[in-house]
């Protein structure tokens, strides 16, 4: 009875000294990429500051069947979350067909307005109300609220991929603690959700750091998993 009551003061003990992440983590991450349910590729995420300025850069690698997409975005933002640039580099390969086809976006950011360069063209395009990149402003804001279930966060974003000469709505949901499967490994972890206007839905989980451990990506009728390689 002793040993059980000791065992249960050390479980409350653990429980209370767990934290939630402050401050946003900077590091190297690496991710297996699944697509419904089958190994086809990787991703990398790089957050780095730099000079007052926070550049985070994503690569994705893509293959399916004789198909492969290599994406490369880089997010540079101030520590207040001001766009500065962004960049996206894809690049399509097909081994059957021998198609090897680069494309780009480039922008920069004067306030609200857009100097966008695609695949060679430049335009300049006013948009009328603020917005963000999407890279680390929801983290600060929901590290505010101490990821507290329930909070929500929502905001216009900028991608260029989607829309143009307009933002895209962006809410993010604390769902709260949960113990999830990743790889082979159980853990506690933060369960946020992303909703991306009508295109995606997000579902992602971070450690204590806040270094997400698992994403699962539902997007035009396919399932897409990102688990952290240990």
């Amino acid at each position: 009875m002793k040993r059980t009551g000791l065992l249960i003061l050390c479980f409350m003990l653990l429980l209370s000294c767990r934290s939630n992440p402050e401050s946003i983590p900077e590091g190297t991450w690496k991710y297996d990429l699944f697509v419904n349910g089958v190994k086809a590729g990787y991703s990398t995420t790089v957050f780095d500051e730099k000079e007052n300025l926070y550049i985070t850069q994503n690569e994705m690698y893509l293959k399916i069947g004789t198909m492969e997409n290599k994406t490369v975005q880089t997010v540079t933002e101030t520590r207040d979350f001001k766009p500065v640039s962004l960049e996206i580099h894809n690049t399509i390969k097909d081994s059957a067909s021998g198609l090897n086809h680069d494309m780009s976006k480039i922008a920069s950011f004067q306030g609200n307005k857009v100097t966008l360069t695609s695949d060679g063209f430049e335009s300049i395009i006013d948009i009328a109300h603020p917005f963000i990149l999407d890279g680390n402003y929801f983290f600060k804001e929901l590290a505010k609220s101490g990821f507290k279930k329930g909070t929500r966060i929502e905001a216009q974003i900028y991608e260029p991929s989607v829309e143009i000469d307009n933002t895209i709505l962006v809410i993010v949901d604390v769902a709260g603690r949960e113990k999830i499967k990743v790889g082979s490994s159980e853990m506690n972890l933060i369960h946020i959700k992303q909703r991306v206007e009508q295109l995606k839905i997000v579902d992602m989980y971070l450690n204590d750091e806040g270094v997400m451990e698992k994403a699962v990506i539902k997007m035009l009728n396919n399932i897409f998993e990102l688990v952290r390689v240990q």
